[in-house]
């Protein structure tokens, strides 16, 4: 049990170091935010991780999105 407790300790500490990629959203994908995120963020994988999820991100609301286009008229 006591060789344990160190290990739990070490992990514990490593864990505190990494960084966190910010959950994509409107906000944190908008083109200001998004700079300087990426400027925050100095380790490539999170980096290449954060583009990734932004542009899922911006894919699935221009699919939400649409506009109503009246169809042509009839010319029967």
């Amino acid at each position: 049990m006591k060789k344990v407790i160190p290990f739990v300790a070490l992990f514990a500490l490593v864990g505190c170091g990494q960084e966190t990629v910010p959950e994509p959203n409107a906000a944190t994908c908008a083109p200001d935010v998004f700079k300087q995120v990426m400027n925050e963020l100095k380790n490539e994988v999170n980096r290449q991780a954060f583009t990734e999820a932004c542009s899922s991100f911006e894919k699935a609301r221009q699919m939400r999105s649409w506009q109503f286009k009246s169809s042509s008229p009839d010319r029967y």
